[in-house]
């Protein structure tokens, strides 16, 4: 065993977080790097999985996964409520191209690495950034042949498939293709029979054509994807001491489908700069069809409507109709965009990234919950359903163009000191056409069955940082970072008010104002890196929906003042040749501090939306991860694993903790959620073409809920234990 102190010297960490490429130590910021080993041992299947292991990210979709309902927090920033697919304060990247938060439809397909980069970043890359990023950088096409093939089986009937081929094809181009698929049932079951509510599915594939010239100065990269994940709709469960839920026989169904191609071109054939190109075009679909009223929920109906119980059984079997208790969700995204820079050489002494940006989105986004109801008795809950603002077919189409000018300089004031400061001017114009189609027996259509509104915005806005960078010693940094930021206004997807007859709902924009200094330590030989951040963010006008409350039925986006402030600190220390460990702690304290403008509550009793003084949704105060690795070799395998006696199998293990604390469901702060630790692990031996591992996640099958509604008391159970295995071949 070889279990001596090393003392070979690790590769720097490089990051592009800043649109440069360079050393981790020198960023002015918090970013961490999820890595193609840790993606690996921990059987991350989608980006989601990644960043629910990520301290200081908060994501919330009701445990979907479906992006349509899925907010984002970074560090305590981010919207209140779920108020529209566009409405989003962490950006996800994929390969240098936006997808926001339809990045969470993205399965990991061939990932090199992943970049959590921590605070502001709104300068480079624009609005829906200023909480923070994440990027996903695939592999790109290598001048070798390079091949793998991985299958794996686990619990819940979970298959597991995934491939890559890479191809060179002369001495200037190849080609590389990688997919991937899996399927697992539903972990909650139906209470009629017992079994599994649906089958999920992931699956997607990714092509990749590489150039470059003879003299290696320019090059460009072709992408093509396609990314599939089925049955991710939302489910609410009364109870948690089961995963089961009533059905009635109704569909739950949803599909999410991302395809796209890009172009990345780099030419450095100039002396001054290196010339970057990056042109994305990227088409999101989703589709949910499922009960308007969940057959879960039918108690809660009947005790809050007052429905007699001799009527209760009729209400049943009229609900479990498709014709009287069916919602079909259908939104479309398609986005092209083109960013042209100009970056700094590696080795010039003042680093620098200056350039230009433009997009233009359209969305549709269509809800037809149509509620035939004529069979019930008279009562309020058929007359609120049948009379309310979602009978409807409701069609509303959002146009978004994004114009921006940025850039950004590292100059290199005294031997020891840098000077960041850096600039982002952007103009967004938003138009919003919104049609409502009244169902026949909806009284709101007796007058007009066919309802139009819509609004244009036209919004400039400024954002920027500046910062100081003073290196200690080579290896230690000091910094004190500024930003301004914004998130443009926008339209709520959930608005009710043509149907009552009033004007397109809007949110204002946010301003943000964050403040960050903090230490960075790398040792000599990179096996030890130390980072410690301290932060303070101030939100002015950021959002939260009131939804269709009385008298007047209109639904509303109010604007709320938020603050958050924490530390955060974590360590990657390559111990030895065999043992890895990294860990993080975060501590986030959150407040609203000004809720004027949120409405009185609808009915006498109930919380208000959100009130002064109240903590940010979902937002733990404390929350730490921690992962050990440890390998060795195994000699006695050698004839077995390995193709050659030159190379040796090796054995792993690799353990995760996860720490989420207490925090509020809402922002009403109506409903404590408990805290949750989770273990995860995998043990597995290596050869130089085989791997074989057993893996296993929530192994002390803790049991914890994703979100619950005040003051229903209802919500989602998170997943229990579950295990597998698994087999790659690699060539």
């Amino acid at each position: 065993m070889t279990n001596e102190r090393a003392t070979v010297t690790l590769d720097v960490v490089t990051v592009n977080a800043r649109g440069i490429t360079e050393d981790a130590l020198d960023t002015p910021f918090v970013v961490d790097t999820v890595t193609a080993q840790e993606i690996e041992d921990r059987q991350y299947v989608t980006l989601k999985e990644v960043m629910r292991d990520e301290p200081s990210i908060d994501a919330h979709d009701g445990g979907s996964g479906n992006p349509s309902y899925a907010m984002l927090w970074m560090r305590g920033i981010g919207s209140l409520s779920n108020t529209s697919l566009d409405d989003n304060s962490v950006d996800i990247r994929v390969d240098g191209v936006s997808n926001g938060k339809m990045g969470l439809a993205r399965n990991l397909i061939d990932v090199e690495k992943v970049e959590v980069s921590k605070g502001p970043q709104g300068t480079i890359l624009g609005s829906s950034a200023e909480a923070g990023s994440v990027s996903v950088k695939t592999y790109d096409p290598v001048e070798y042949v390079e091949a793998k093939a991985t299958v794996g089986l686990g619990s819940d009937d979970q298959r597991y498939g995934e491939a890559m081929l890479n191809l060179p094809i002369n001495d200037n181009f190849a080609f590389r293709i990688a997919g991937m698929s899996e399927k697992r049932d539903n972990i909650l079951e139906r209470r009629e029979d017992g079994k599994p509510l649906n089958e999920q599915k992931k699956q997607g594939v990714q092509a990749k054509l590489g150039w470059h010239d003879d003299d290696y100065l320019n090059s460009a990269i072709l992408t093509a994807y396609f990314d599939e994940q089925t049955n991710n709709v939302p489910v609410l469960q009364q109870d948690f001491d089961t995963y089961k839920v009533a059905t009635s026989g109704l569909p739950h169904d949803s599909k999410n489908t991302t395809k796209g191609a890009s172009l990345s071109i780099t030419s450095e054939m100039f002396d001054f700069a290196d010339i970057e190109s990056e042109t994305g075009y990227y088409h999101y679909d989703n589709n949910i069809l499922r009960p308007y009223i969940p057959p879960e929920m039918l108690p809660l109906q009947f005790r809050g409507f007052q429905v007699p119980e001799e009527q209760q059984p009729i209400f049943r079997e009229v609900l479990a109709n498709p014709d009287s208790n069916l919602q079909y969700l259908d939104e479309s995204v398609k986005q092209v965009s083109q960013e042209l820079r100009l970056v700094s050489k590696p080795e010039s002494d003042i680093q620098w990234v200056a350039g230009l940006y433009y997009a233009k989105k359209d969305r549709e986004w269509k809800n037809d919950a149509r509620m035939d109801l004529s069979d019930l008795p008279d009562s309020m809950l058929k007359n609120s359903t049948v009379g309310g603002a979602n009978n409807a077919v409701r069609d509303r189409t959002f146009d978004t163009t994004t114009k921006a000018i940025f850039g950004e300089v590292t100059y290199p004031a005294m031997d020891n000191l840098d000077v960041i400061a850096g600039i982002r001017v952007a103009n967004e114009k938003q138009k919003n056409d919104t049609v409502w189609y009244g169902n026949s027996n909806n009284p709101l259509a007796s007058d007009t069955p066919i309802k139009f509104g819509g609004k244009t915005l036209d919004e400039t806005k400024t954002a920027g940082r500046l910062g100081l960078s003073y290196a200690l010693t080579p290896d230690w940094r000091v910094y004190a970072l500024q930003s301004r930021g914004h998130k443009f206004g926008g339209f709520p997807d959930y608005d009710t008010n043509v149907a009552y007859g009033f004007p397109v709902d809007y949110y204002k924009p946010t301003k943000i104002d964050a403040s960050e200094i903090g230490t960075k330590y790398r040792s000599a030989d990179n096996r030890l890196s130390l980072d410690l951040a301290l932060f303070y963010n101030k939100m002015k006008d950021e959002r939260v929906t009131v939804l269709a409350t009385p008298p007047e039925y209109r639904s509303e986006t109010a604007n709320v003042d938020t603050r958050s402030q924490g530390a955060e600190v974590s360590a990657n220390w390559r111990m030895t040749d065999n043992w890895q460990l990294k860990t993080q702690l975060a501590y986030t304290d959150t407040e609203v501090t000004d809720a004027s403008d949120v409405p009185d509550p609808a009915r006498p009793g109930m919380l208000p939306l959100t009130a002064e003084g109240n903590q940010m949704p979902q937002v733990p105060k404390w929350s730490g991860s921690l992962g050990v690795r440890y390998s060795d070799e195994v000699p006695f395998l050698m004839p077995i694993f390995n193709s050659s006696t030159a190379n040796k199998s090796k054995w792993f293990v690799d353990a995760s903790y996860r720490y989420v604390g207490d925090r509020y469901a809402e922002a009403n702060n109506g409903i404590e959620l408990d805290s949750y630790g989770l273990v995860d692990a995998s043990v597995g031996i290596i050869s130089d073409n085989h791997e074989l591992s057993i893996w296993g996640k929530n192994l002390t099958d803790e049991k914890y809920e994703y979100f619950k509604i005040y003051p229903m008391q209802v919500g989602t159970l998170a997943p229990d234990r579950s295990y597998g295995i698994k087999y790659s071949y690699y060539y």
